[in-house]
């Protein structure tokens, strides 16, 4: 790996960012995670004209873009202020009598002799080329380690294959206008790489039951062993399909907030669907979708089930909803969570859909008629059979 020391000023790294020769990656690292106070105090540090930390660069040799590896919190808040986001802060201590008088501007506000002080402020940018896979993240990872990194942000630092496929489906999520208001999380420390690499891993397995270790899935990014590309495009399948359902919901007036948990699953439950049966009936899932997730809005807000005909029956449903939501908001990570909430997603999906077990492949359509018949005869509580069953599921796995 050689890494060569440039000092270009502001008005360059800013020109670069705009061209897009010089790559922020606003998902790259931990997402921009600087609040406003902290990038004027950055700011008033190049206005005193202190000294900045340098900042890291990858040189991707194919299409001569530096893609930022460490600084990018630095840079987004430079470009930010001369994007006229926000305004410099003339009070901040120690005090100054010239930068109070700067108080409130804008970049474009600024005195011509203090913007062209500004514009040729120099930081010194280290260039990487000439690496070995694993290098950069390798450094990017000991220049963060004071930060306490995510295990999902210290994956993202190892350039190659597998960054680009996961970057790729975080893309879809904007694409389908599937954000954090529906999803009722956000991107803030990588958390949909984390779901998405996760998810591909399970798909990979064909299972809700694989296990895997945070050392697995590092060594994974690392090594760039990216996914099959049926396994991404399913995937992105599956967000097109929650984009759409949300999108016949939005205009239903139907305000729905889902949870990491219940995403996580219906992911799963769509793209497996798409990747193991030969009847991918798109429209019936988008179906499914809007109907069980506008009942769960109607049982969390009265307790109870819309009452409509249900072949497993009323009771029973309710029951459901219950479990589903109580494995939604706590365990939600353990196995025995993931597979109930897929049960009963494909329950529902059986309910609201009356051919559906023909869409399952032969292995869960048996297993989903063991554990409706079990609902039909048992007499023990739903909450009981349902946990049994998953019991089970995860007992023939592991043999």
């Amino acid at each position: 790996m050689k890494i060569k020391a440039t000092d270009p000023d502001l008005s360059t790294i800013y020109s670069r960012i705009k061209d897009e020769s010089l790559d922020l990656q606003p998902d790259f690292q931990r997402a921009e995670v600087w609040r406003i106070p902290k990038k004027k105090l950055l700011i008033d540090t190049i206005l005193r004209d202190w000294q900045v930390p340098p900042v890291h660069v990858v040189l991707n040799e194919d299409s001569m873009v530096q893609e930022v590896l460490d600084g990018q919190q630095r840079l987004s808040a430079i470009r930010d202020f001369m994007d006229d986001r926000f305004r410099v802060d003339g009070r901040i201590e120690p005090f100054d009598d010239d930068l109070n008088d700067l108080n409130g501007m804008f970049y474009s506000q600024l005195p011509n002799k203090v913007k062209n002080r500004f514009d040729r402020y120099a930081i010194r940018v280290f260039e990487i080329l000439e690496y070995n896979q694993g290098e950069p993240g390798e450094l990017f990872n000991r220049l963060n380690e004071s930060l306490k990194l995510t295990s999902a942000e210290k994956r993202n630092a190892y350039v190659g294959a597998l960054r680009t496929q996961i970057k790729s489906l975080v893309d879809e999520l904007d694409i389908n206008d599937i954000d954090k208001r529906f999803l009722g999380f956000s991107n803030q420390r990588m958390a949909y790489h984390d779901l998405f690499i996760k998810l591909c891993y399970m798909l990979e397995a064909r299972s809700v039951t694989a296990s895997f270790t945070e050392k697995q899935l590092n060594d994974r990014a690392r090594e760039d062993r990216p996914f099959a590309t049926t396994i991404v495009s399913a995937v992105k399948t599956a967000i097109k399909v929650i984009g759409a359902a949300k999108e016949e919901l939005d205009e239903a007036g139907k305000i729905i907030h889902v949870t990491k948990a219940s995403i996580n699953s219906w992911l799963f439950f769509i793209a497996y669907q798409k990747l193991t049966t030969r009847k991918f009936e798109e429209n019936s899932l988008i179906e499914a979708f809007v109907s069980f997730e506008a009942d769960r809005a109607y049982y969390r807000t009265l307790n109870k089930a819309p009452r409509r005909s249900y072949s497993l029956g009323y009771e029973v449903v309710n029951e459901l909803f219950s479990i589903f939501g109580t494995r939604s908001t706590s365990r939600v990570t353990t196995v025995s969570s993931l597979v109930i909430r897929d049960s009963i997603i494909s329950l529902f999906y059986y309910m609201y859909q009356s051919d559906s077990l023909s869409e399952f492949n032969s292995s869960k359509a048996s297993s989903m008629k063991t554990l409706i018949e079990s609902l039909a005869v048992s007499d023990k509580p739903v909450v009981v059979v349902v946990e049994e069953f998953a019991d089970d599921v995860i007992w023939e796995a592991a043999l």
